[in-house]
């Protein structure tokens, strides 16, 4: 799970350790107590480790099941390597581009080249046995009966404790860019939220 510390990561962190899974996350040291005590079991410094060394050291060489992806660029190239067989990557965020406040070119350029392309026509992934998908729920609205199924499953494991929305601070709404500013400086752990 690379964003470990993030909402989205939290989450499933907790949903797989609900089935069982062992958990393998990103995030900066800062984060990694309180991520352990979440339920991550192997927890990768991104600043000081190459996440795809250690993977291979964790896994014994075997490559993991799931990668759930917010970065991209460069984390996608090596984590498609470290894919065991039938494992699947799914890319839910490109935080590599987010520079600074104002949108980069360059940055989404660097993106786009550093994104292996090429590994993901269906030839490859079939020599390889493995499996790329994306997620963009903000196009998905058209799916308001799927969609609705998915928030029902969440809200049940909600009620169950199994998910526990971490909440790492608010804003009032007024305050939309300062917000985003605490998430860009990646201090935050769990959600960040706009109260209207």
């Amino acid at each position: 799970v690379h964003s470990a510390g993030g909402g989205v990561g939290i989450a499933a962190t907790q949903i797989a350790r609900h089935i069982g899974a062992t958990v393998i996350g990103t995030a900066s040291a800062c984060k990694h107590a309180a991520l352990r005590e979440l339920g991550v079991d192997h927890l990768i410094d991104y600043t000081r480790e190459d996440f795809e060394t250690r993977t291979r050291e964790i896994t014994g060489g075997r490559g993991v099941e799931l990668i759930l992806d917010a970065v991209g660029g460069e984390s996608v190239k090596k984590g498609f390597r470290i894919l065991a067989p039938t494992g699947r990557l799914g890319m839910f965020g490109a935080s590599s581009m987010a520079t600074g406040r104002t949108r980069n070119p360059l940055a989404m350029l660097s993106f786009a080249f550093r994104t292996p392309w090429l590994q993901f026509n269906p030839l490859a992934l079939m020599n390889e046995n493995k499996g790329v998908f994306g997620v963009n729920v903000g196009h998905m609205w058209s799916e308001t009966e799927r969609i609705a199924g998915w928030f029902a499953e969440i809200l049940d494991l909600w009620r169950q404790g199994v998910v526990r929305p971490q909440i790492a601070r608010t804003f009032a709404f007024a305050e939309a860019g300062a917000a985003h500013d605490y998430i860009q400086s990646r201090g935050n752990l769990g959600k960040v939220l706009l109260i209207p």
